[in-house]
């Protein structure tokens, strides 16, 4: 979760970054890397791709900087970048599957690798993100940035473009589908 103190960095740096700063956006994308690569591996549930999506990401933010208006953080605003082009890449992976099987033509890489220890370093970590890629990628979104990301419900409403009340609503229903799986790989 991002302080007020974190929150009024930012906006010096976007200041800053907007006045020629190079070296001010750099601080910005340094400082959320690490979640942006969270959030975009959560989504889509590879390492490698999650950081390729991440870096064309805060390529868009930037030029996308003057964009922002202060309405929301800029933690989020630039992790609602990285949401959307992850849920775009699983969208279009998921086309170009159908289109390989449709047309008959097999896959000859492997389904995509579980995220590595850039994201998750322990066992249970991994689990977890393996749980993830089980469900819908809406529940994988809201379940990615509230948890694996850390983000509060009003950060990860940003990061989603959706509502607060429908951050809440979609985390309740997303951790119950994941509990459900659980408990169906327990029996």
């Amino acid at each position: 979760m991002t302080t007020a103190e974190d929150a009024r960095d930012d906006v010096a740096l976007v200041r800053r970054a907007l006045e020629g700063d190079h070296q001010a956006y750099g601080d910005l994308v340094r400082r959320h890397q690490a979640a942006a690569l969270r959030v975009a591996a959560g989504i889509c549930g590879s390492t490698e791709e999650a950081r390729d999506i991440v870096q064309d990401a805060f390529v868009k933010g930037h030029r996308a900087l003057r964009s922002w208006r202060g309405d929301a953080p800029v933690r989020a605003w630039l992790l609602r970048i990285v949401a959307n082009d992850a849920r775009n890449a699983v969208r279009a992976r998921s086309r170009r599957q159908r289109r390989e099987e449709r047309f008959g033509a097999l896959r000859d890489e492997p389904g995509g690798d579980p995220v590595g220890d850039a994201v998750v370093d322990d066992d249970e970590g991994r689990s977890v993100l393996a749980l993830l890629d089980r469900l819908d990628e809406r529940d994988r979104a809201v379940l990615a940035c509230r948890f694996v990301a850390g983000l509060s419900e009003a950060e990860t409403a940003v990061a989603l473009d959706v509502p607060a009340g429908t951050v809440k609503s979609r985390t309740a229903r997303a951790l119950a589908r994941a509990r459900a799986l659980v408990t169906e790989v327990s029996r």
